[in-house]
This record gives C-alpha cells, structure tokens and sequence, in this order.
C-alpha cells in the first residue's frame, strides 16, 4: 500500500511541477524560463524516483497510475509547445531588435521582388 501512495505522489508531485512551468510559460519572460528549468529538474527527479518494475503497476491501483501519468504526459505536450513557441516569439523579436534591415523590395511573403534597377526593361520619360 505504501508503494502505491509513493508511486502516485511521485507521478503527481511530477506533474504539478509541470502544470506550474506551464502556467509560467503562458506569459513567457527570462525569468520564467529560468524558474521552469528549476522545475522540470524537480519533476525529472521525480520521476527517476518511480520503479516501473514495481507490482503496483500491473495491480489494482494501475487506473490511478494510467491517469496520473495521461495528466503529465498532456502537461508535458502542452509545456513542449509553450517553449517552442516562446522560442519563435523571442527569435522573431531578436530580429527586429537586430540592426539588420531588410533587403530592397522586400515583400510581406518573404521574398524579393525585382525592383526597378534590376529589370530587363528600359523605361524612358519625356
């Protein structure tokens, strides 16, 4: 029985951690990234802590376990995508902050579009 409580705690103990980086990851800045790193670490611990050989997960408590671990695998998609989006956020953000200009006759799809000096036509006015 104490097994069972231990291996439960240590899976709900993991996934609280990880809703709580997600909750931070929803309005990212350095300092939650820097708070969610100290998290995931906890949540691995956890984790490392279970004994995926243990009876407990083929006895009676396996549906509380199966649960537990749909919960941490949900959080954990959610979080993946949370920082993968951050990190697009703060790539595209660093681009605009860089001095770096745009080429000439840049379009809105990301392309160049010949401009007037790199055309095959003569325009003549007059």
């Amino acid at each position: 029985m104490a097994w069972e409580r231990r291996e439960i705690a240590d899976i709900r103990e993991a996934r609280r951690l990880i809703e709580r980086m997600r909750d931070r990851l929803l309005r990212p800045c350095f300092e939650a990234l820097e708070c969610s790193a100290a998290d995931l670490r906890l949540a691995a611990l956890c984790l490392q802590r279970l004994d995926v050989k243990s009876p407990v997960w083929q006895g009676v408590h396996r549906k509380a376990l199966e649960s537990e671990v749909a919960g941490l695998r949900l959080g954990v998609h959610c979080v993946e995508a949370l920082l993968k989006n951050a990190g697009k956020f703060y790539a595209g953000w660093a681009g605009l902050m860089s001095g770096d200009q745009a080429p000439p006759n840049y379009t809105s799809a990301g392309s160049t579009e010949p401009g007037p000096s790199q055309s095959n036509k003569l325009n003549m006015h007059g």
